[in-house]
């Protein structure tokens, strides 16, 4: 096809996506591809003469800045924004008719998958390069000893060809494949305005919102409730969380409602405020509101004051309502945690959208329900705002970045189980076995985003093992090479230097000091995740045994593993035999958990370093539990601790010994024995060679209390229980552990005598 018809068949589409509401794509990889985008875009501007534009380009760049910079003189007469990658979330609650990506610097999913979503139905989305693969910084991050596979690129352009609405201009020519389908069209709106005002609904485009404005009243009973809202992206769902949030404001009170929103990010929570404002102006309701960093900080009205809190500062404020946008990724310990503390909680997520499927986290959010017996609503909306349901690039989009990867099932038993390496080439030129394998990570751990795929597919050191049955695989493992380093390496690592790859040796060095463990090799288990119809039946535990295995026959040093500290998961690593080595100073503030390395030692070396990893990973903690690590769950605490496996001999003189004891008998207060007590509770954790132990919940109190220093009130909260429980608790496993190691009870006599115990005054350097 010549470059004339391509332009007429495109025209033609054009105008047939702005009557029918779907979206057009243009890939241009070609020498001139800039002159082309221009070309293109007057087109479209002639066809839609208000057309909106924006354009994602990475302004520190010189040459994209002057790309830029021309096409925006030469549409000045429209709207016409700019769009830095790295600030893309800011945009994701507007929409544009047309949307330019410039990836002749950098290629990377996950901008394609932020932008291609701004475009609206009717519009056209133009992506330019002049070679996919040359030269693109993404991909040199995933650089291994110079080498990089392009089997993520491939893949990409093949996509292009099979999916309806595209269209390519190539250095080799032109393709068109328009879009002839069917779209859906959304049902009838029948508003009802039972609970939220009309003027409220009035505000909403879809049916669905409807239906998710209604059912938000449920979080207004009494009791404690949650509701979730789950959706792709598209869909409205922060919109309307904003809405109801204005429909309460219309509300009498005698009190006002304390109403907190978290997110990631304050900017992807900016679409709830923003809808918050449409909604009281609609009502024509008095508000004043406050801003950070030019987006909406909170909003006050009579009735209702509703502020954006970090996800951090969510543990500890006390109000009546807390939101959390985008909670699937803040992953299952914070939700865990937030939905202990707060009474009342609304959770919006993102389904088959580039934060990852949030399959997981529905499956979570039922079975935490069941066990608390917590009252849960989950509203689900499926017709999109932007476009008609059916779009043919919303369908090319989840395909190629597999925002939709769902694993099925294998039928039959699991007697007979297979452990294989899985060829990368293979897997990614068959869609049926990407989409099993992969999907099983996307639906086990919902944090995935699309650079995952990428990174998975060209890293050389990344490679993949699987274990099948039914020539279906039930559970995939994901590794990273890493360790071996330079001379030169090592010395950047120690003094603080960073580079790609080689994470958990960084870390050793870093943290632990050791420069030595850089030289050993291992296997980073980035990934390792099982169908979830068919989890907890030790399929996991399975693969990662033949995977050590494996490891150990290849001669490698150890095998380890980093994410972010969630009990369920460290307990697996643990139990499993692996050793926490590392647990990062800092919280991860997007994700809200502590990034945690566990090892296996495979060689003698590698056990030498991991123990000593170990051991100054204890110290660590039980040194630094009341400040760096104040806001860790004592949960978590309380697995690493035992997960170390470092011992040390610690003894309690008997002045401390006995103010534990009178604290036993009741003479005491906890304040007045507290010193002592601290130091029984070291005792009791450096021990690893008893063959007893308090019961946990009595252990994640002693942490809570006696180690974090939390006060009373704060260790009932972050463990869902009572002051009396923990003080009955703390109490119980005082009194076993004094009796344990000292035989001292309630029927003991208090008091020390100087003359039977002569050593304490040269014990305690008085002498």
């Amino acid at each position: 096809m010549d470059k004339d018809e391509f332009i007429q068949t495109l025209a033609s589409s054009i105008k047939d996506s702005i009557e029918r509401n779907y979206r057009n794509l243009v890939f241009i990889q070609r020498k001139d591809s800039f002159e082309l985008v221009r070309e293109i875009i007057k087109l479209y501007v002639g066809i839609n003469e208000n057309a909106s534009i924006i354009y994602g380009f990475h302004p520190w760049i010189k040459e994209a800045k002057e790309r830029m910079r021309r096409l925006r003189e030469e549409l000045e007469e429209y709207r016409f924004e700019d769009a830095d990658y790295s600030n893309s979330e800011w945009f994701m609650g507007n929409s544009y008719d047309v949307v330019v990506m410039d990836l002749m610097d950098n290629f990377q999913p996950n901008n394609i998958g932020r932008m291609v979503e701004l475009c609206r139905g009717g519009g056209l989305v133009i992506l330019y390069t002049d070679d996919l693969k040359e030269n693109k910084l993404f991909r040199n991050t995933i650089l291994r000893n110079g080498k990089v596979s392009s089997l993520y690129e491939d893949r990409f352009l093949r996509k292009l060809r099979e999916h309806e609405g595209i269209f390519l201009a190539e250095s080799e020519g032109y393709f068109v494949n328009p879009f002839k389908g069917k779209l859906d069209e959304s049902p009838e709106r029948k508003a009802e305005a039972r609970n939220a005002v009309q003027e409220v609904h009035d505000l909403c485009k879809t049916v669905d919102q409807d239906i998710a404005l209604e059912g938000l009243y449920f979080i207004m009973s009494s009791g404690k409730r949650s509701v979730s809202i789950t959706a792709p992206r598209g869909r409205g769902k922060s919109a309307v969380a904003g809405l109801f949030l204005a429909s309460l404001a219309s509300e009498e009170r005698k009190k006002p409602l304390k109403i907190f929103v978290t997110s990631p990010s304050i900017y992807g929570s900016s679409q709830i405020f923003e809808f918050m404002v449409r909604g009281l102006e609609n009502l024509g309701i008095e508000y004043s509101l406050k801003k950070n960093s030019n987006v909406i900080s909170s909003i006050s009205t009579e009735y209702v004051k509703v502020s954006y809190i970090p996800p951090d500062a969510a543990y500890s404020e006390d109000g009546d309502i807390l939101i959390v946008d985008e909670a699937a990724s803040l992953g299952i310990a914070y939700i865990d945690m937030i939905t202990r503390t707060w009474n009342k909680t609304i959770m919006i997520t993102t389904v088959h959208g580039y934060e990852g499927s949030s399959k997981a986290f529905l499956k979570y959010l039922k079975k935490m329900a069941e066990n608390r017996k917590l009252k849960l609503k989950n509203i689900v909306m499926e017709y999109p705002l932007r476009y008609a349901k059916g779009d043919p690039i919303e369908r090319w989009l989840y395909d190629t970045l597999l925002l939709d990867a769902e694993p099925e099932v294998p039928e039959g038993d699991f007697d007979i189980l297979y452990y294989e390496e899985i060829p990368k080439d293979v897997l990614f030129a068959d869609d049926e076995k990407l989409r099993q394998a992969y999907g099983i990570m996307v639906t086990a751990h919902y944090r995935n985003n699309p650079d995952d795929l990428m990174i998975m597919a060209d890293g050389v050191h990344h490679s993949l093992r699987g274990l099948s049955s039914s020539c279906k695989y039930v559970s995939v493992v994901q590794l990273s090479e890493e360790g071996g380093l330079d001379d030169a390496k090592l010395d950047l690592a120690i003094n603080g230097g960073t580079f790609d790859g080689d994470l958990i040796p960084d870390r050793v060095i870093k943290h632990v000091r050791i420069k030595d463990f850089g030289r050993l090799k291992g296997w980073r288990i980035v990934r390792i995740a099982t169908v979830q119809e068919l989890q907890n039946k030790g399929l996991g535990s399975e693969i990662l045994r033949m995977t050590v295995n494996e490891a150990e026959d290849k001669g490698l040093d150890w095998v380890g593993s980093s994410f972010m500290g969630d009990p369920k998961v460290l307990t697996f690593w643990v139990k499993n035999g692996f050793i926490p080595v590392h647990v990062s100073p800092k919280r991860n503030e997007k994700l809200g958990d502590f990034p945690v390395v566990v090892i296996k030692p495979i060689s003698k070396e590698a056990s030498k370093m991991v123990n000593i990893a170990s051991y100054v990973l204890k110290e660590k903690l039980l040194n630094t539990l009341h400040d760096i690590y104040f806001n860790m769950s004592p949960e978590i605490a309380r697995i690493l601790i035992s997960g170390t496996r470092a011992h040390r001999d610690v003894d309690v003189d008997p002045i401390y010994l006995d103010k534990v004891l009178a604290f036993v008998k009741g003479t005491s207060p906890y304040e007045s024995s507290a010193d002592g007590i601290h130091m029984l509770v070291m005792k009791y954790f450096w021990d690893s060679k008893r063959e007893w132990s308090v019961m946990p919940d009595e252990e994640e109190f002693l942490i809570g209390k006696v180690i974090q220093g939390k006060p009373w009130g704060n260790v009932s909260a972050v463990l869902s229980t009572n002051r009396s429980q923990v003080t009955e608790g703390i109490y119980t496993a005082i009194a076993e552990i004094l009796n344990r190691y000292y035989h001292l009870s309630i029927d003991s006599p208090l008091g020390v005598m100087i003359s039977q115990h002569g050593d304490i005054y040269e014990r305690m350097h008085l002498g």
